[in-house]
This record gives C-alpha cells, structure tokens and sequence, in this order.
C-alpha cells in the first residue's frame, strides 16, 4: 500500500463490514466518520484517536489539537486525552520532555486534562510516533454526524485552507523559503498555530450544520471526499470563492504541492442550510469563513477552477505534505 490513508475499499472489506453495535452506539467507524458516539444515559460520549505522522518538531502540541479537532466536528466538547508516545532507540531525555511539554501546552490551551496515555523506546519506529485518544461529550440533539450532509446544503470553509501543512513545512524549511517570503508572510505563518484548533467554530456551527469534518490529511479535497463519500451526496465546490492567503500560495508554490490537497488542520469544512446566519455567528466570534459551494444529489464532486475548468475528486488524495517530508 502508498503512504498515507489505507484505501477505502481496504477498510470497508476489513473493518466496517465486521463490527458489532448495539442501541447505545450511535456512531460506528465509516469512511470520514472520525469520531465514536455512544449514549450514556442524558449526554453522549465521543471518542476518537489519531497518529501523528508528520508533526516534526510540533508532533506532541498537534496531537492533542488534532483529536481535539475530531471531537469538535463531532459538535462534542473536548474533555481529555490519552496519549501514547512511542521513540525510536537513541531518543534522549529531552526530545521525550519537549513533546510532553507541548501536549501539556496544548491541553492548557484547550481546557482539558491528561488523562492517561503510555511511552516506550522501540525499535518498531524510527522517528516519534504519538498517537492521543480524544474524549468529549456532547447533548444527543447537539450531535453532528460526518454523514449529514444534504442536497442544497451550502459548504463553508473557516480560516484559509493549508494551515497545518504550511506550518509544518516552514518549520522545517524555514533556511529554503527565507526568500521567497517577505517578513509578514513570515509572522504570519509563524501565527497559524495559534489557530490550529477548530473547537471554537465547532461549538458555535453545530447548532447549524448538518455535517461537519476538519480538514485533516488530504486537505480540502479529502475532507470534501469523505463527507460526500459518508452522506451518499455529490458536491460543487469553486476556487475563487475559496480563503487562501498568499503565505500559503508562496510555500505551496515553492514545492510544487496542491494547497487543497494539502493537510490543513485549523480549517473546518460545514454543511448547512443557514449558511448565512452561521457565517455571520462566526466572523462576529472572530473566525474567518467562507462560503465555497454546495451539496448535491448526484454523487459527483467537480471542483471548478478560477478559469472555469471542472475536474473531479474521484477518490481520497495522498496528502501533498508526503512529498516533501
């Protein structure tokens, strides 16, 4: 198999196909489905896990933020995580303290608790590999999932796509793209971990969504996927309606990579029916949106360039970031 995502014919024959329910589970595995929900008599509690592969030097801060972000799709509010931390022989002390160090940041950032996780050196990996179980709760009624999505639902996209992928490629090429960006491009990358979470727009959107999914591996193109591949619907997206700042176009421009197949951690995709009411609650609580297309029966997703030429997602993209770390 490539790097990235195990393929979805993979997981269906393996996976979705063999699980076992029952009437306190509301939500089971699926494809872009990311989070678990089971009933717990008044409230229901969600779960979700997630590696991360490709953090760098931000691996222990993303892995909190990232299954943060999960739960925060799901419409649940972040509580705790479990985190396992796994070393490669040779790790010192203060690589182990650093990535601690930043999952502590990143539950104090967010409000929530260490709740347990694991940590060893082995020689099963060859670079750190953390992995944090996230856990949140949210109201039955409040409970948002990925495959909601409905015909004439409109799409909208918070922040600027490419966010994560963009950090973590000037982090570590910061010396090769000094160049190419001015010194407020610089800052202004060096602020996206400042928004790197999603929870905030997750608990005001999911009074208005009918589904919601942040936009992981795969960027823009693989959210889009997954949502539409879950609700058994098509999408029409446009580029020119899309939020991309030039910091983005300039890094992305620099390694020959796709922004919207591009991780991008910090940006939530969202349908709705109110899109106009939700994008008013969210740039009146200071989070960018915008609204780049809409729902459709037909399950087909064409994305529609700014010259107007029409191509289509067929499957889930490879995430751009793989070509260059």
């Amino acid at each position: 198999m490539d790097i990235g995502k195990v393929p979805v014919e993979i997981l269906q024959k393996h996976v979705f196909s063999n699980l076992r329910t029952n009437k306190n589970i509301l939500l089971l595995p699926n494809i872009g489905e990311d989070c678990a929900a089971v009933d717990i008599e008044g409230e229901i509690a969600v779960l979700t896990t997630d590696p991360i592969t490709a953090g760098d030097n931000m691996s222990g801060f993303l892995s909190v933020v990232v299954a943060c972000n999960d739960l925060a799709a799901a419409g649940a509010e972040p509580l705790g995580v479990l985190t396992t931390v796994l070393l490669p022989p040779g790790s010192s002390e203060d690589e182990f303290a650093k990535i601690l160090t930043q999952i502590r940041d990143a539950c104090n950032k967010l409000n929530i608790h260490l709740l347990g996780g694991h940590s060893e050196v082995t020689t099963a990996v060859t670079r750190p590999l953390i992995v944090s179980t996230g856990f949140g709760k949210v109201k039955k009624e409040l409970l948002i999932p990925t495959g909601g999505a409905k015909p004439g639902d409109k799409i909208v996209i918070t922040k600027t796509i490419g966010l994560e992928g963009t950090f973590i490629l000037y982090n570590k090429y910061k010396e090769k793209l000094k160049d190419i960006l001015n010194s407020h491009e610089e800052k202004e990358i060096e602020s996206f971990v400042e928004k790197l979470s999603v929870v905030k727009e997750g608990m005001i959107a999911r009074e208005y969504a009918s589904s919601m999914h942040d936009i992981t591996e795969g960027g823009l193109f693989g959210a889009i996927y997954e949502v539409c591949r879950a609700s058994s619907k098509g999408a029409v997206i446009y580029e020119d309606m899309i939020n991309l700042s030039s910091a983005v176009e300039k890094v992305c421009a620099f390694f020959n990579l796709n922004p919207y197949k591009l991780i991008s951690s910090g940006s939530m995709l969202i349908t709705t029916s109110k899109a106009d009411e939700l994008a008013t609650k969210l740039l009146e609580s200071g989070i960018e949106c915008c609204i780049v297309g809409e729902i459709v029966e037909k399950p087909s997703i064409e994305f529609v360039s700014k010259s107007g030429e029409k191509t289509y997602i067929n499957d889930l993209p490879i995430d751009e970031i793989y070509k260059v770390v």
